[in-house]
């Protein structure tokens, strides 16, 4: 880039439009390496953007992977089930403890409905005495039909309630044979296999937390990079602003040099002044841009180290998830048996709870139909003793055998009370153990299905965060070469000042600074012409401002005051019109 030599640009006598060509033609070049690096700069910036879009895309994919909903539900599973194998020996304590008490109620409870079945055949024996002692008489013979008919429904309703004590007595069996199975199990696979499982799903479950607690700083960290570069893409359409300015100093440089467009010589106070005019805009021009690419220079330098440590946080995540996973995956082949003996086991008790449940609401009504049956007896006792008061000396015959029917109706009675007791008992019992309602809903597979899930998240956590630490380092890079690239353009500004101050060393050879009442009438028309031209160029609040510092007074009483452009600014527009 060649500098403006004041030495040059001012000789003793310069020939007419010296320097003034040359330096339109140097800002000219000058301006399309400036529009080719800003475009790049903002492609760069723009592609940087998308970079992050992306990547915020991927860490929603690794929060959603390891949420608390899909990842962190198989942890927990996976820590649940472990935790259930460790507590197992005092469940099956307790389930063997409240089994037992069920074997031994239940046994009451059929020694119970065995001596209501004994009182049950005496009482048809009764029957058959009656009939005899009263020799065929009618009335004795119905009364003891009707008995026998109550007799035989007490008989079928003892029969039913046997039944299913006996299927009980099955279920009861299986359970325990499923929890020695299952005990063995445990005792082969070692007490510190499910201890070592709950530590691995422990340490998973801390990594998933580590890694959500790492993408909540990751997602701040391209929070800020994301608004600051939005930012700064807004910020260097300064470059745009200072080419459209540029390209309107070209444009008064060029009409000020004789033959350059092809009309006539102006006057030298003319171009003096139009020189000083340009110089002003270049020298705005140079503060402002210089000022603006420094400010962006030292965001973007802001930008690195937080993109470096966006990098850093990605790019270090190696995490030992998959030693866990491996060491989960040996726990999880050495408890197989054991979840398989275990879902047997639960599958056992889930069925003697709800027979358990059913056999009990069973036992209920059947206890009001065996207090049913003593009324009756009750009443078969009163009844055959009225009958021996009307039939005389045959009734005393009966008589005798009607009296052994009142202590049966009696112990009936008392054995209906106790019937109600053992239910009662029954009922008490807790066979819900701990886990027992999770584990009916499948403990085989259990932990290698939530194993899948975990492995799954993993993996693609593991690979939108290795994505995320290439996108990083390309964003890091992308700045890194923004800054250096816009770096050197604060050299256009240098170039900027050092023109400015050749046109005004040239303007001050050509013709010294005089007032308006030294030009004559032609310079003063062709000013004129010259300024209301050039006004004609400006697309800038801030150009209009420095060209109206350079109007005569006879023409800056015919033009509205100008408002004056802002500093440049992200929030702001761009001072256009």
């Amino acid at each position: 880039m060649a500098r403006i030599d004041p030495v040059s640009a001012n000789p003793a006598a310069p020939p007419e439009g010296f320097g003034v060509a040359e330096l339109a033609d140097l800002l000219q070049g000058r301006m399309s390496g400036l529009e080719a690096d800003f475009r790049e700069a903002g492609e760069t910036l723009a592609s940087a953007i998308g970079i992050i879009d992306g990547m915020a895309e991927g860490v929603a994919t690794i929060r959603q992977s390891l949420s608390p909903e899909t990842a962190g539900v198989a942890v927990t599973r996976l820590r649940d089930v472990a935790y259930r194998l460790i507590t197992l020996p005092v469940i099956q304590t307790r389930r063997a403890v409240e089994v037992e008490t069920l074997t031994g109620r239940t046994r009451e409870l059929r020694e119970l409905l065995s001596e209501v079945g004994t009182i049950l055949k005496l009482l048809g024996i009764y029957g058959m005495n009656i009939k005899i002692a009263s020799s065929g008489e009618a009335a004795f013979f119905n009364f003891v039909v009707g008995m026998d008919e109550k007799l035989a429904s007490g008989r079928l309703e003892l029969r039913h309630i046997e039944r299913q004590l006996n299927q009980f007595g099955q279920v009861v069996n299986d359970v325990q044979g499923a929890d020695r199975l299952l005990a063995t199990e445990c005792a082969r696979a070692g007490a510190t296999v499910p201890a070592e499982l709950t530590g691995n799903a422990n340490a998973l479950q801390d990594h998933v937390q580590s890694v959500m607690r790492m993408t909540d700083e990751v997602a701040g960290i391209m929070r800020t990079v994301q608004g600051e570069v939005a930012r700064i893409l807004g910020a260097i359409q300064i470059g745009d602003s200072v080419r459209q300015r540029t390209e309107h100093v070209i444009t008064i440089l060029r009409r000020t040099v004789p033959g350059q467009t092809g009309e006539a010589a102006l006057p030298d106070v003319v171009v003096a002044h139009m020189a000083r005019l340009v110089a002003a805009q270049l020298d705005a021009m140079a503060d402002d841009f210089g000022r603006e690419i420094g400010a962006i220079v030292t965001s973007l330098e802001r930008l690195g180290p937080l993109a470096e440590h966006l990098r850093n946080l990605l790019g270090s995540h190696g995490g030992d998830d998959g030693q866990l996973l491996v060491r989960l995956e040996n726990d999880i082949a050495k408890l197989g048996a054991v979840t398989d003996k275990l879902c047997d086991a639960d599958v056992h008790l889930a069925e003697l709870t709800v027979f358990v449940s059913r056999t009990l609401a069973e036992l209920t009504e059947g206890l009001g139909r065996i207090r049913n049956i003593a009324v009756n007896v009750q009443d078969i006792s009163t009844n055959t003793q009225l009958l021996c008061r009307r039939h005389g000396v045959l009734g005393r015959a009966v008589a005798v055998i009607a009296k052994e029917v009142a202590p049966c109706a009696s112990r009936l009675d008392q054995l209906s009370l106790a019937v109600g007791r053992l239910i009662g008992v029954l009922a008490a019992i807790d066979l819900v153990q701990d886990g027992l309602a999770e584990g009916a809903r499948g403990t085989r597979g259990a932990l290698n299905d939530a194993l899948v899930v975990v492995r799954a998240a993993c993996e693609s956590s593991d690979l939108a965060l290795a994505k995320g630490g290439g996108d990083a380092h390309r964003i890091l890079a992308s700045l890194e070469s923004t800054a250096s690239d816009l770096s050197e353009q604060g050299a256009f500004a240098d170039m900027l000042a050092s023109a400015a101050h050749g046109l005004s060393l040239y303007a001050d050879h050509l013709a010294p600074t005089t007032g308006a009442t030294d030009r004559t009438v032609e310079e003063q028309a062709a000013l004129a012409d010259m300024l209301t031209w050039a006004a004609g160029l400006y697309t800038m609040a801030c150009e209009r401002v420095i060209h109206a510092d350079f109007l005569p007074p006879e023409m800056a009483a015919l033009v509205p005051p100008v408002v004056a452009a802002v500093a440049f600014d992200d929030d702001d527009d761009d001072g256009l019109f």
